[in-house]
């Protein structure tokens, strides 16, 4: 750990701060169902097949209602750190950088997970291992240094995170991935149908608020 960083402590105190109470938490169970439904209807409207689904970060299960929803009949796996949360819930134990499970999975969802990674190299490493793990669709969001600057709540964000370029992010999973939009990546060599206008456009169409080109309005926490 490196001087001046804070232990991370996934325990009670933690979720009920930002998951639990109405008071402090960043998102509710609410806002997971949604971002949950959102992903496995577009991973469903691609086509994918989906047998095997890994929820890698999974915290309190808050995706799979969804998971169950649209893929009744998948494994669902809950991937966690926290021996709070795996006591509690029956999660598996364990960190994405390491996991190595006998067989791949259709889809993973990894969701504001890589930034509790203070150490680049491990990051990297669970990266890579995001294309071993992942034969499908994958899910991938995580707290960017510019969504730290124009888009989180910091009142209710957690600070005590690693904050990283999204080009840092982008350049590692390209070797494994293609974009489809909306935090969906699909596996290299597979080749879901989207017409030309689905497609990931090269330049954002929203303009930035102070005049600059790039930015999407977001009101993600």
């Amino acid at each position: 750990m490196k001087k001046g960083e804070r232990p991370l402590l996934f325990d009670a105190g933690f979720y009920r701060r930002y998951y639990v109470d109405p008071r402090t938490r960043v998102a509710s169970r609410a806002d997971a169902l949604k971002l949950g439904r959102f992903v496995c209807a577009y991973t469903a409207y691609l086509g994918f097949t989906v047998r095997r689904v890994l929820d890698a970060g999974c915290g309190l299960g808050y995706l799979r209602p969804a998971v169950r929803e649209y893929f009744p009949r998948a494994r669902y796996v809950g991937l966690e750190t926290s021996e709070y949360l795996c006591r509690r819930y029956g999660w598996l134990h364990e960190n994405i950088a390491d996991y190595a499970p006998d067989q791949p999975f259709d889809l993973v969802i990894c969701h504001d997970v890589l930034q509790y990674l203070a150490d680049d190299r491990a990051a990297a490493r669970a990266l890579r291992n995001l294309g071993r793990l992942c034969r499908g669709a994958l899910y991938f969001s995580v707290l960017t240094a510019q969504d730290w600057r124009r888009n989180a709540d910091r009142s209710r964000t957690d600070s005590g995170v690693r904050l990283r370029t999204a080009d840092w992010y982008k350049a590692r999973l390209l070797r494994h991935f293609r974009p489809l939009g909306g935090g969906l990546l699909v596996r290299r060599g597979l080749e879901p149908l989207l017409w030309e206008l689905e497609r990931p456009w090269g330049r954002s169409p929203f303009p930035r608020s102070d005049g600059e080109k790039g930015s999407v309005p977001s009101g993600k926490k």
